[in-house]
């Protein structure tokens, strides 16, 4: 039966019976004026279009909206994948499979970045990181504008020669800013802990 599915109209004889389906209707309704509020807050500022992950034509058409908070615990590339927010793209920019969007809070780039900004990120950036803008993660981080473990900051490293190689001796993760109160993080222990998960490519 197929009714259910479509919609139809329920009426009961019996007073308790009819007061238990009207009272179900109004927490369903509002539930879903609930979910609906939620995700406009989610989603406060993003003004292209966004569908979910089961509308999504992944990596063709839309990107998905990724959480930064969530890089606090483990991060890795199947926790966007399955983000449940997808944006579309606008037509000069081409989706593919390392990008995702996300918010960037805070004041500490907002020379660059203003405080609440929809970005676009490249994932797990291959090459050199050196003055560009990325988010990384680390153990030591404690970002002021969040207290997480990751941050946006503009990478800069310090390398030395060892048995003929290059290796990171001190990484400076530089705040672009205005304002007052911010300091360049300072990672000169455990540096193979650092993880990127993302280069900066544009605010949207």
């Amino acid at each position: 039966m197929t009714r259910g599915q479509k919609g139809c109209y329920v009426y009961a004889t019996d007073p308790e019976t009819r007061e238990y389906f009207a009272a179900f209707a109004r927490s369903q309704a509002a539930t879903e004026r609930l979910d609906a509020s939620e995700e406009a807050e989610t989603l406060d500022g993003l003004h292209l279009p966004i569908v979910t992950r089961d509308e999504a034509v992944p990596f063709e058409r839309h990107v998905p909206v990724y959480d930064l908070s969530i890089a606090a615990g483990e991060f890795s590339e199947m926790q966007i994948a399955d983000a449940e927010h997808w944006m579309e793209l606008p037509d000069f920019m081409r989706a593919s499979p390392d990008l995702f969007v996300s918010r960037v809070v805070g004041e500490s780039m907002n020379r660059r970045i203003p405080n609440g900004a929809w970005c676009l990120f490249r994932a797990n950036p291959g090459g050199t990181r050196q003055g560009k803008i990325v988010v990384v993660q680390h153990r030591a981080i404690e970002d002021p504008d969040h207290g997480g473990s990751f941050t946006v900051k503009l990478y800069q490293s310090e390398k030395i020669e060892e048995y003929g190689e290059f290796v990171n001796q001190r990484i400076v993760l530089k705040p672009q800013t205005n304002a007052f109160g911010y300091k360049d993080i300072v990672l000169e222990d455990e540096l193979e802990d650092l993880k990127v998960i993302g280069e900066f490519l544009s605010v949207l």
